[in-house]
Protein backbone atom coordinates (compact mmCIF):
# COMPACT_ATOMS: atom_id res chain seq x y z
CA UNK A 1 0.00 0.00 0.00
CA UNK A 2 1.59 3.33 -0.98
CA UNK A 3 0.05 6.32 0.30
CA UNK A 4 0.48 9.56 -1.64
CA UNK A 5 0.38 12.91 -0.28
CA UNK A 6 -1.52 15.69 -2.34
CA UNK A 7 -1.54 19.18 -1.92
CA UNK A 8 -5.32 18.99 -1.69
CA UNK A 9 -5.37 17.08 1.58
CA UNK A 10 -3.73 15.92 4.03
CA UNK A 11 -5.32 12.76 4.36
CA UNK A 12 -6.17 11.64 0.66
CA UNK A 13 -7.22 8.23 -0.79
CA UNK A 14 -4.08 5.02 -0.98
CA UNK A 15 -2.90 4.45 -4.73
CA UNK A 16 -2.34 0.52 -4.86
CA UNK A 17 0.61 -0.33 -7.31
CA UNK A 18 2.50 -3.45 -8.21
CA UNK A 19 6.45 -3.08 -8.45
CA UNK A 20 6.63 0.25 -7.65
CA UNK A 21 5.29 -0.60 -4.30
CA UNK A 22 7.51 -3.28 -3.80
CA UNK A 23 10.57 -1.04 -4.62
CA UNK A 24 8.78 1.60 -2.20
CA UNK A 25 8.91 -0.80 0.74
CA UNK A 26 12.51 -2.49 -0.25
CA UNK A 27 13.98 1.15 0.65
CA UNK A 28 14.67 2.42 3.86
CA UNK A 29 12.03 4.10 5.77
CA UNK A 30 12.35 6.79 8.42
CA UNK A 31 10.09 9.29 10.20
CA UNK A 32 10.16 12.81 9.21
CA UNK A 33 8.83 15.64 11.10
CA UNK A 34 7.18 18.70 8.75
CA UNK A 35 6.08 22.13 10.21
CA UNK A 36 2.78 23.71 10.00
CA UNK A 37 3.68 26.79 7.52
CA UNK A 38 5.90 23.75 5.28
CA UNK A 39 2.83 21.39 5.42
CA UNK A 40 0.29 24.09 4.49
CA UNK A 41 2.47 25.24 1.92
CA UNK A 42 2.38 22.16 0.15
CA UNK A 43 -1.08 21.73 0.93
CA UNK A 44 -1.66 25.23 -0.67
CA UNK A 45 0.34 24.04 -3.74
CA UNK A 46 -1.76 21.14 -5.23
CA UNK A 47 0.87 19.26 -6.02
CA UNK A 48 2.11 15.43 -5.90
CA UNK A 49 5.53 16.13 -3.21
CA UNK A 50 6.24 12.81 -1.93
CA UNK A 51 4.70 9.51 -0.70
CA UNK A 52 4.64 8.21 3.19
CA UNK A 53 3.34 4.88 4.27
CA UNK A 54 2.15 6.56 7.70
CA UNK A 55 0.72 9.46 9.50
CA UNK A 56 0.40 10.63 13.02
CA UNK A 57 -1.03 14.58 13.71
CA UNK A 58 1.18 16.35 16.45
CA UNK A 59 0.28 19.78 17.87
CA UNK A 60 3.61 20.87 16.73
CA UNK A 61 4.71 18.80 13.67
CA UNK A 62 2.90 16.11 11.44
CA UNK A 63 4.58 12.95 11.16
CA UNK A 64 5.28 11.36 8.53
CA UNK A 65 7.21 7.90 7.51
CA UNK A 66 8.72 7.87 4.44
CA UNK A 67 11.16 5.71 2.12
CA UNK A 68 14.56 7.40 2.50
CA UNK A 69 14.05 8.33 -1.15
CA UNK A 70 11.66 10.74 -0.61
CA UNK A 71 13.70 13.18 1.08
CA UNK A 72 15.31 14.57 -1.67
CA UNK A 73 11.94 15.49 -2.76
CA UNK A 74 10.64 17.41 0.36
CA UNK A 75 13.83 19.27 0.12
CA UNK A 76 13.40 20.26 -3.15
CA UNK A 77 10.36 21.38 -2.66
CA UNK A 78 11.15 23.45 0.33
CA UNK A 79 14.12 25.08 -1.51
CA UNK A 80 12.23 26.10 -4.33
CA UNK A 81 9.48 27.53 -2.05
CA UNK A 82 10.88 28.85 0.55
CA UNK A 83 14.92 29.58 -0.99
CA UNK A 84 16.20 28.17 2.25
CA UNK A 85 16.71 24.58 4.12
CA UNK A 86 15.11 23.11 7.15
CA UNK A 87 10.98 23.23 7.46
CA UNK A 88 11.13 19.38 8.44
CA UNK A 89 12.98 16.98 10.72
CA UNK A 90 14.01 13.67 10.97
CA UNK A 91 13.33 11.38 13.87
CA UNK A 92 15.42 8.62 15.60
CA UNK A 93 12.67 6.76 15.53
CA UNK A 94 8.76 6.51 15.38
CA UNK A 95 7.20 9.84 17.23
CA UNK A 96 7.02 8.66 21.23
CA UNK A 97 3.72 10.38 22.95
CA UNK A 98 5.96 13.05 24.42
CA UNK A 99 6.24 14.40 20.90
CA UNK A 100 2.19 14.38 20.51
CA UNK A 101 1.81 16.62 23.74
CA UNK A 102 0.25 20.26 22.65
CA UNK A 103 1.93 22.03 25.84
CA UNK A 104 5.68 21.39 25.16
CA UNK A 105 6.45 24.29 27.66
CA UNK A 106 4.67 22.02 30.12
CA UNK A 107 6.06 18.79 29.27
CA UNK A 108 9.65 20.30 29.49
CA UNK A 109 8.96 21.27 33.14
CA UNK A 110 8.03 17.99 34.34
CA UNK A 111 10.77 15.93 36.27
CA UNK A 112 11.49 13.65 33.35
CA UNK A 113 12.42 16.82 31.39
CA UNK A 114 14.34 18.74 34.35
CA UNK A 115 16.78 19.60 31.61
CA UNK A 116 14.59 22.72 30.89
CA UNK A 117 14.29 23.93 34.36
CA UNK A 118 17.91 23.33 34.74
CA UNK A 119 18.36 25.32 31.10
CA UNK A 120 16.30 27.80 31.58
CA UNK A 121 17.24 28.76 35.56
CA UNK A 122 20.73 30.06 33.52
CA UNK A 123 20.72 34.15 33.12
CA UNK A 124 22.84 35.25 30.52
CA UNK A 125 24.43 38.81 31.62
CA UNK A 126 23.50 40.54 28.31
CA UNK A 127 25.66 44.13 29.66
CA UNK A 128 27.84 45.61 27.54
CA UNK A 129 30.99 46.63 29.20
CA UNK A 130 33.91 44.83 27.39
CA UNK A 131 34.20 47.37 24.79
CA UNK A 132 38.44 48.12 25.15
CA UNK A 133 38.89 44.13 24.66
CA UNK A 134 36.54 43.81 21.68
CA UNK A 135 37.82 47.33 20.14
CA UNK A 136 41.33 45.43 20.34
CA UNK A 137 40.27 42.61 18.47
CA UNK A 138 38.60 44.00 15.68
CA UNK A 139 40.76 45.26 13.42
CA UNK A 140 42.53 41.68 13.51
CA UNK A 141 39.82 40.68 11.66
CA UNK A 142 41.59 38.93 8.01
CA UNK A 143 39.64 39.29 5.11
CA UNK A 144 42.23 36.97 3.57
CA UNK A 145 42.17 34.58 5.67
CA UNK A 146 38.39 34.34 5.42
CA UNK A 147 38.75 34.75 1.69
CA UNK A 148 41.06 31.31 1.42
CA UNK A 149 38.68 29.30 3.61
CA UNK A 150 35.89 30.21 1.46
CA UNK A 151 37.97 29.32 -1.54
CA UNK A 152 39.27 26.26 -0.14
CA UNK A 153 35.64 24.45 0.88
CA UNK A 154 33.74 26.20 -2.19
CA UNK A 155 36.88 24.21 -4.54
CA UNK A 156 35.16 21.20 -3.64
CA UNK A 157 32.70 19.82 -6.38
CA UNK A 158 30.48 19.23 -3.84
CA UNK A 159 30.26 18.97 0.14
CA UNK A 160 27.04 17.05 -0.19
CA UNK A 161 26.69 15.14 3.18
CA UNK A 162 26.35 11.58 1.18
CA UNK A 163 29.45 12.38 -1.24
CA UNK A 164 32.85 11.50 -0.22
CA UNK A 165 33.60 14.80 -1.50
CA UNK A 166 31.14 16.44 1.35
CA UNK A 167 33.77 14.14 4.06
CA UNK A 168 36.43 15.09 2.96
CA UNK A 169 35.47 18.61 3.23
CA UNK A 170 34.96 18.15 7.05
CA UNK A 171 38.16 16.64 7.83
CA UNK A 172 39.40 19.31 6.27
CA UNK A 173 37.32 21.75 8.30
CA UNK A 174 39.03 19.70 11.65
CA UNK A 175 42.64 19.88 10.55
CA UNK A 176 42.45 23.98 9.95
CA UNK A 177 40.73 23.75 13.25
CA UNK A 178 43.47 21.82 15.25
CA UNK A 179 46.40 23.78 12.85
CA UNK A 180 44.82 27.32 14.56
CA UNK A 181 44.85 25.77 18.11
CA UNK A 182 47.96 23.07 17.88
CA UNK A 183 49.63 25.49 20.52
CA UNK A 184 46.97 25.43 22.86
CA UNK A 185 46.46 22.57 25.47
CA UNK A 186 43.09 24.16 26.31
CA UNK A 187 41.72 23.71 23.06
CA UNK A 188 40.42 20.79 21.02
CA UNK A 189 38.60 19.28 18.25
CA UNK A 190 36.20 16.35 17.87
CA UNK A 191 34.13 14.61 15.64
CA UNK A 192 30.44 13.88 16.24
CA UNK A 193 29.63 10.81 13.77
CA UNK A 194 25.87 9.94 12.98
CA UNK A 195 24.53 6.07 12.19
CA UNK A 196 22.50 7.15 9.36
CA UNK A 197 25.44 9.45 7.73
CA UNK A 198 29.31 9.59 7.26
CA UNK A 199 29.23 13.18 7.03
CA UNK A 200 30.46 14.31 10.55
CA UNK A 201 30.14 17.40 12.70
CA UNK A 202 33.12 18.96 13.79
CA UNK A 203 33.60 20.62 17.50
CA UNK A 204 36.17 22.71 18.31
CA UNK A 205 36.11 23.26 22.22
CA UNK A 206 37.87 25.67 23.77
CA UNK A 207 37.98 25.24 27.77
CA UNK A 208 36.90 27.48 30.65
CA UNK A 209 39.22 29.15 32.97
CA UNK A 210 36.97 29.82 36.03
CA UNK A 211 35.44 26.47 37.97
CA UNK A 212 32.49 27.74 38.69
CA UNK A 213 31.41 28.96 35.00
CA UNK A 214 33.50 26.20 32.66
CA UNK A 215 30.34 23.97 32.61
CA UNK A 216 28.11 26.58 30.77
CA UNK A 217 28.84 26.76 27.19
CA UNK A 218 28.65 29.75 24.01
CA UNK A 219 28.14 27.91 21.14
CA UNK A 220 29.17 29.89 17.38
CA UNK A 221 28.38 27.51 14.30
CA UNK A 222 27.15 26.75 10.80
CA UNK A 223 26.93 24.13 8.66
CA UNK A 224 29.42 23.21 6.33
CA UNK A 225 27.60 20.71 3.62
CA UNK A 226 26.21 21.92 0.32
CA UNK A 227 23.82 21.20 -1.92
CA UNK A 228 22.55 21.47 -5.35
CA UNK A 229 18.73 20.95 -5.65
CA UNK A 230 18.38 21.43 -9.57
CA UNK A 231 20.20 17.95 -10.01
CA UNK A 232 20.14 16.72 -6.32
CA UNK A 233 22.67 13.98 -6.76
CA UNK A 234 26.22 13.14 -4.65
CA UNK A 235 28.64 14.23 -7.77
CA UNK A 236 26.34 17.15 -8.60
CA UNK A 237 28.02 20.58 -8.80
CA UNK A 238 27.32 22.66 -5.19
CA UNK A 239 29.94 25.12 -4.51
CA UNK A 240 27.68 26.31 -1.88
CA UNK A 241 30.56 29.46 -1.40
CA UNK A 242 27.74 31.50 -0.08
CA UNK A 243 25.73 28.65 1.64
CA UNK A 244 27.87 28.22 3.56
CA UNK A 245 31.68 28.53 2.86
CA UNK A 246 31.28 31.42 4.33
CA UNK A 247 29.71 30.91 7.40
CA UNK A 248 32.32 28.66 8.15
CA UNK A 249 34.95 31.32 7.52
CA UNK A 250 33.19 33.67 9.52
CA UNK A 251 33.44 30.98 12.73
CA UNK A 252 36.78 29.99 11.45
CA UNK A 253 38.24 33.81 12.17
CA UNK A 254 36.37 34.19 15.41
CA UNK A 255 38.39 31.06 16.65
CA UNK A 256 41.65 32.31 14.74
CA UNK A 257 41.01 35.83 16.86
CA UNK A 258 40.42 33.92 19.98
CA UNK A 259 44.22 31.99 19.75
CA UNK A 260 45.47 35.29 18.24
CA UNK A 261 44.44 37.13 21.18
CA UNK A 262 45.45 34.29 23.73
CA UNK A 263 42.02 34.20 25.11
CA UNK A 264 41.40 32.34 27.97
CA UNK A 265 37.29 32.42 28.70
CA UNK A 266 35.87 32.22 32.00
CA UNK A 267 32.30 29.53 29.86
CA UNK A 268 33.52 26.72 27.52
CA UNK A 269 33.65 27.60 24.04
CA UNK A 270 32.53 25.40 21.38
CA UNK A 271 32.95 26.24 17.43
CA UNK A 272 30.48 23.65 15.31
CA UNK A 273 30.48 23.11 11.64
CA UNK A 274 27.46 21.12 11.69
CA UNK A 275 27.00 17.97 9.24
CA UNK A 276 24.10 17.51 6.98
CA UNK A 277 21.73 20.64 7.40
CA UNK A 278 20.89 20.92 3.95
CA UNK A 279 18.51 18.00 3.74
CA UNK A 280 16.06 18.04 7.31
CA UNK A 281 18.59 19.90 9.42
CA UNK A 282 20.07 16.77 10.63
CA UNK A 283 23.43 16.56 12.22
CA UNK A 284 22.61 20.16 14.48
CA UNK A 285 18.96 18.61 15.39
CA UNK A 286 20.91 15.37 16.49
CA UNK A 287 23.24 17.19 18.23
CA UNK A 288 21.06 19.59 20.63
CA UNK A 289 19.22 16.52 21.42
CA UNK A 290 22.04 14.90 22.56
CA UNK A 291 23.46 17.79 24.99
CA UNK A 292 19.35 18.15 25.99
CA UNK A 293 19.69 14.46 27.14
CA UNK A 294 22.86 15.47 28.79
CA UNK A 295 21.64 18.33 30.65
CA UNK A 296 24.34 20.19 29.01
CA UNK A 297 23.81 24.11 30.01
CA UNK A 298 24.20 26.28 26.92
CA UNK A 299 24.53 30.20 28.08
CA UNK A 300 23.39 30.73 23.77
CA UNK A 301 23.88 29.67 20.63
CA UNK A 302 24.78 31.24 17.32
CA UNK A 303 24.28 30.43 13.80
CA UNK A 304 26.33 31.84 11.03
CA UNK A 305 24.35 30.63 7.73
CA UNK A 306 24.33 32.98 4.77
CA UNK A 307 26.45 36.26 5.26
CA UNK A 308 28.10 37.13 2.44
CA UNK A 309 26.33 38.17 -0.53
CA UNK A 310 25.47 41.85 -0.52
CA UNK A 311 24.55 42.62 -4.16
CA UNK A 312 21.80 45.85 -4.01
CA UNK A 313 20.40 45.14 -0.54
CA UNK A 314 17.89 47.02 1.40
CA UNK A 315 19.94 46.01 4.38
CA UNK A 316 23.25 44.87 5.48
CA UNK A 317 21.78 42.55 7.91
CA UNK A 318 19.00 41.06 9.15
CA UNK A 319 17.93 39.39 12.65
CA UNK A 320 15.95 36.40 12.11
CA UNK A 321 13.12 36.70 14.93
CA UNK A 322 10.99 33.11 15.06
CA UNK A 323 12.76 29.98 16.34
CA UNK A 324 14.66 31.98 18.01
CA UNK A 325 15.33 33.63 21.10
CA UNK A 326 13.92 37.23 21.69
CA UNK A 327 16.03 38.18 24.49
CA UNK A 328 19.22 37.11 23.09
CA UNK A 329 18.14 38.67 19.85
CA UNK A 330 17.84 42.16 21.65
CA UNK A 331 21.00 41.88 22.72
CA UNK A 332 22.43 40.91 19.31
CA UNK A 333 20.74 44.31 18.62
CA UNK A 334 22.53 46.12 21.16
CA UNK A 335 25.50 44.60 20.16
CA UNK A 336 25.33 45.51 15.92
CA UNK A 337 24.30 49.05 17.17
CA UNK A 338 27.42 49.64 19.13
CA UNK A 339 30.41 47.72 17.25
CA UNK A 340 29.35 46.80 13.75
CA UNK A 341 27.52 50.00 12.92
CA UNK A 342 25.69 48.48 9.53
CA UNK A 343 22.25 49.03 8.76
CA UNK A 344 20.23 46.04 9.93
CA UNK A 345 16.25 45.21 10.56
CA UNK A 346 14.24 42.33 11.65
CA UNK A 347 12.75 39.59 9.39
CA UNK A 348 11.19 35.93 9.84
CA UNK A 349 11.96 32.67 8.13
CA UNK A 350 8.43 31.27 8.37
CA UNK A 351 9.85 28.44 9.71
CA UNK A 352 12.81 26.25 10.84
CA UNK A 353 15.48 27.08 8.29
CA UNK A 354 18.89 26.62 9.66
CA UNK A 355 20.57 24.93 12.44
CA UNK A 356 19.48 27.57 15.28
CA UNK A 357 16.01 25.68 14.93
CA UNK A 358 17.16 22.81 16.05
CA UNK A 359 18.47 24.42 19.36
CA UNK A 360 15.36 26.63 19.77
CA UNK A 361 13.17 23.04 19.52
CA UNK A 362 15.34 21.58 22.32
CA UNK A 363 14.90 25.02 24.60
CA UNK A 364 18.09 26.54 24.26
CA UNK A 365 18.34 30.11 23.28
CA UNK A 366 19.61 30.53 19.88
CA UNK A 367 19.94 33.15 17.07
CA UNK A 368 20.59 33.72 13.57
CA UNK A 369 21.74 37.19 11.85
CA UNK A 370 21.93 36.88 7.89
CA UNK A 371 23.06 38.56 5.03
CA UNK A 372 19.49 40.36 4.29
CA UNK A 373 16.26 40.21 4.40
CA UNK A 374 14.57 37.00 3.07
CA UNK A 375 13.76 38.44 -0.59
CA UNK A 376 17.16 40.02 -0.76
CA UNK A 377 19.11 36.97 -0.11
CA UNK A 378 21.47 35.03 -2.80
CA UNK A 379 19.44 33.79 -5.62
CA UNK A 380 21.85 31.32 -6.57
CA UNK A 381 21.34 29.33 -2.86
CA UNK A 382 21.12 25.50 -3.54
CA UNK A 383 22.35 25.86 -6.96
CA UNK A 384 25.85 25.22 -9.32
CA UNK A 385 26.51 28.89 -9.27
CA UNK A 386 26.59 29.36 -5.94
CA UNK A 387 30.59 30.81 -6.68
CA UNK A 388 32.81 33.07 -4.99
CA UNK A 389 32.67 35.30 -8.18
CA UNK A 390 28.95 36.09 -6.90
CA UNK A 391 30.12 38.24 -4.16
CA UNK A 392 33.02 39.83 -6.00
CA UNK A 393 35.76 37.51 -4.66
CA UNK A 394 35.88 38.96 -1.38
CA UNK A 395 34.76 37.83 1.92
CA UNK A 396 34.08 41.75 2.94
CA UNK A 397 30.51 41.65 3.71
CA UNK A 398 30.72 38.33 5.87
CA UNK A 399 33.41 40.33 7.67
CA UNK A 400 30.88 42.29 9.94
CA UNK A 401 29.40 38.93 10.68
CA UNK A 402 33.03 38.19 12.19
CA UNK A 403 32.43 41.53 14.26
CA UNK A 404 29.43 40.48 15.38
CA UNK A 405 30.76 36.57 16.35
CA UNK A 406 33.49 38.63 18.15
CA UNK A 407 31.62 40.92 20.00
CA UNK A 408 29.01 37.99 21.26
CA UNK A 409 31.34 35.79 22.35
CA UNK A 410 33.56 38.36 24.21
CA UNK A 411 30.41 40.13 25.98
CA UNK A 412 28.43 37.15 26.79
CA UNK A 413 31.49 35.47 28.16
CA UNK A 414 32.90 38.69 30.59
Amino acid sequence: MKTKLFATTLFVSLAFSGASEAKLFNNKTMWIGIEPLVLKTITNSHMHVFDYKDVVKGNKETYFKINESELSKVSEFIHHNFKRCGGYRILPGEPKASEKLSDYKALFATSAFGWYDFQMSLTPDYSINQENMVNAWLPEISEDYMNSVVIKLSNFKTRYYKSPEGIEAFNWIADEWKRIGKDRTDIHIDLYHYATHDQPTVIATIEGSDPELKDQIIILGGHGDSINTDHEAVDSPAPGADDNAAGIAVVSEVLRNAVLQNFKPKHTIQFIAYAAEEEGIQGSHELAKVYREKKSKVLGVMQFDGVNYNIKKTFDMALISDSTNADQNNFLATLIDKYVHVKWTWDQCGYGCSDHAAWNYEGYRASFPVEAIMDEQTPYLHTANDTFDKSDNSTEHAVIFAKLGIAYLIELDQ
